[in-house]
């Protein structure tokens, strides 16, 4: 319960794992590529989408270091990594919002060593999928009518985005589900290659897979399912839907 809290506290205030300093140019040293580093937010992804569009040469490179930030924005910023069809870098960190819609969005990504990429929710996780919260966890969470719309309409935009990048919208949220959360000891997590590609996405590590953060911190945990488990655990996902 308690990582369910605090991603639903993170998300309502804009998934964002920490602040960090933003800057959005094209890479002096390979014209191709722009560096994204920062809070992802409206304000920042539209800089970057007039970058790429105004760039003197093609972009189709995005070197990327952001703890996430508002989900809305995020979806955006997917869209136009889906539609550029950017290679993707992870440079130190790709988390929450980033790793949600950013990476997800690019069938070429490398996370470079020490690079931490980590997910803690989305929209489907079960806390909330539904909005049928009991009065009592909506009083833990402050969750109002404005978030619960908030909630649709996130739950819609983030649906009609997975459709589109043709990546299984599970990615999100499977560290967040019963059978898996009793095992969290993280607040991020993370999945092993194998893993990922089985949920449709091309992301290749250099070196092991980083769950430290620079500091020593241990913030990433990472799945290695089987085949069966993965299949059995989109299944029980698929029943909760059904469900609600």
């Amino acid at each position: 319960m308690r990582y369910l809290l605090v991603t639903l506290l993170l998300t309502l205030s804009g998934c964002a794992v920490q602040p960090q300093p933003f800057s959005v140019v094209i890479d002096p040293l390979s014209p191709s590529s722009i560096r994204y580093s920062g809070e992802i937010n409206p304000e920042n992804v539209t800089l970057f989408e007039k970058l790429i569009a105004n760039a003197p040469t093609r972009i189709d490179s995005l070197i990327i270091n952001s703890g996430g930030g508002d989900v809305f924005a995020g979806i955006r910023f997917g869209g136009l990594v889906y539609q550029y069809k950017l290679k993707v870098v992870v440079d130190k960190v790709c988390a929450s919002s980033c790793a949600n819609y950013v990476v997800t969005a690019s069938d070429d990504v490398i996370v470079k060593s020490g690079g931490l990429l980590g997910w803690h929710g989305g929209a489907l996780q079960p806390f909330y999928q539904s909005l049928m919260l009991s009065e009592k966890q909506r009083s833990e969470v402050k969750l109002g009518a404005q978030q619960a719309e908030y909630i649709t309409h996130w739950r819609k935009a983030e649906e009609d985005f997975f459709k589109l990048i043709k990546v299984n919208q599970t990615v999100t949220v499977l560290g967040m589900m019963p059978e898996l959360v009793d095992k969290r000891d993280a607040p991020l997590f993370s999945y092993d290659q194998q893993t990922l590609k089985q949920m449709g996405l091309n992301i290749t590590f250099e070196g092991e897979q980083a769950t430290t953060s620079s500091s020593g911190e241990y913030v990433v945990q990472i799945f290695s399912l089987s085949p069966d488990v993965l299949d059995m655990l989109l299944i029980q996902h698929d029943k909760r839907l059904l469900n609600n």
